[in-house]
C-alpha cells in the first residue's frame, strides 16, 4: 500500500495561490506518485471554520484525486480547543458538525491487508466537549479490537509529542492528552504517526514507529530558532507500506514556490477580516 498525506492546503473559494499549488500537487500526485490512499491531515480551509463556501470550493477541488481521500480536521477546519484558541475561534459541536456534514466523519478507521490507518481528531483533545469523551471511547474500544498481525498508522492534525521544549500561548501539539494516547497506542503495533500544523516537514524515530511532521502545500512556517530543524519547503509525504514496514519520504512537488504567509494574498486578507470582525 501506498499513501501520501498532504497537509494545510488552506484553499478559498476566491482561488489564488494556495489553489494554484494545489492544483499541481494533485497533477503531481495522480500522474507520479499514483497512491492507493491519499489523507489529509487538516487545515483544509484557508482561516475560517465558519465559511461555508471555502468548504464546499474545498471539497469540490478534493475531488480531483484519482485516489480515495479521507480527511482530518485541522484547527481551520473546527477551531481549537483552550482557553486562548487562534482569533478566538474556539472547536465547537456546531463547527465540527458542519465538517462532519462534508467531509464526513472528524475520525475513522480504514483498513488494509496487513495495516490499519486510523484518523484522529486533535482539536477534540482537551477541548472538554461530550465529543472528546465520545472519541476516547472510540481510541481505546477501536485498539482493543485491533489484531496483533496489523501495523498501525495514525493520523492527525496537530502532532502528538511535545513539539517545542517550552509552553507556548499557542496549541503546537495535542499538549496534555499526550500521555493518555500514548498509554492507548502502546497496546497495538505502532508504525507510524502523521501530522500536520507546523508547516515544515520532519521526520522522528519514536521506538518502534517514526513520527512524521508533514511539510504544508500552501506556505511555509517562519524559519526562526522555534523551528530551526526541520524542512522549510512546501510538498507531501509519501508512505510505502510492505512487509509489515513503513518508511516515509518527502516529496517535493514541481512548480510549488515555497512562499511564506505574508506573500499570499488571500491569507492576508482573511486575517484582516478577523481582525476587523472577531469572532467566538
Amino acid at each position: 500500500m501506498k499513501i501520501v498525506q498532504i497537509s494545510d492546503t488552506h484553499l478559498t473559494a476566491r482561488g489564488g495561490r494556495t489553489q494554484e499549488n494545489f492544483d499541481r500537487v494533485v497533477d503531481y500526485v495522480n500522474n507520479t506518485v499514483r497512491p492507493d490512499l491519499v489523507v489529509h491531515s487538516g487545515d483544509i480551509v484557508i482561516i475560517h471554520p465558519d465559511d461555508d463556501a471555502d468548504r464546499a470550493h474545498a471539497h469540490t477541488l478534493m475531488q480531483k484525486f484519482t485516489a480515495p481521500v479521507l480527511v482530518v480536521p485541522g484547527n481551520h477546519d473546527i477551531g481549537e480547543p483552550g482557553a486562548t484558541p487562534w482569533k478566538g475561534i474556539g472547536v465547537t459541536d456546531e463547527r465540527i458538525a458542519a465538517f462532519e456534514k462534508v467531509w464526513g466523519p472528524d475520525h475513522w478507521r480504514h483498513d488494509t491487508e496487513g495495516f490499519t490507518v486510523l484518523g484522529l481528531d486533535s482539536e477534540l483533545f482537551g477541548s472538554g466537549l461530550d465529543r472528546e469523551t465520545e472519541q476516547w471511547t472510540w481510541i481505546e474500544n477501536t485498539v482493543r479490537d485491533i489484531p496483533a498481525t496489523q501495523r498501525v498508522i495514525v493520523f492527525l492534525h496537530k502532532p502528538i509529542w511535545q513539539a517545542i521544549p517550552e509552553p507556548s500561548e499557542h496549541a503546537f501539539d495535542i499538549g496534555d492528552s499526550r500521555a493518555r494516547l500514548l498509554e492507548l497506542l502502546e497496546t497495538v503495533s505502532l508504525a507510524a504517526v502523521g501530522s500536520g500544523h507546523l508547516h515544515c516537514y520532519r521526520q522522528t524515530r519514536r521506538g518502534e514507529a517514526i513520527e512524521v511532521w508533514a511539510p504544508a502545500t500552501a506556505f511555509v512556517a517562519g524559519e526562526d530558532d522555534t523551528f530551526a530543524g526541520p524542512l522549510h519547503q512546501l510538498g507531501v509525504v509519501e508512505y510505502d507500506c510492505t512487509d509489515g514496514a513503513v518508511r516515509a519520504g518527502y516529496r517535493s512537488v514541481p512548480g510549488l514556490d515555497d512562499v511564506h504567509v505574508t506573500a499570499v494574498p488571500e491569507v492576508v486578507e482573511a486575517i484582516e477580516v478577523l481582525a476587523d470582525s472577531p469572532v467566538g
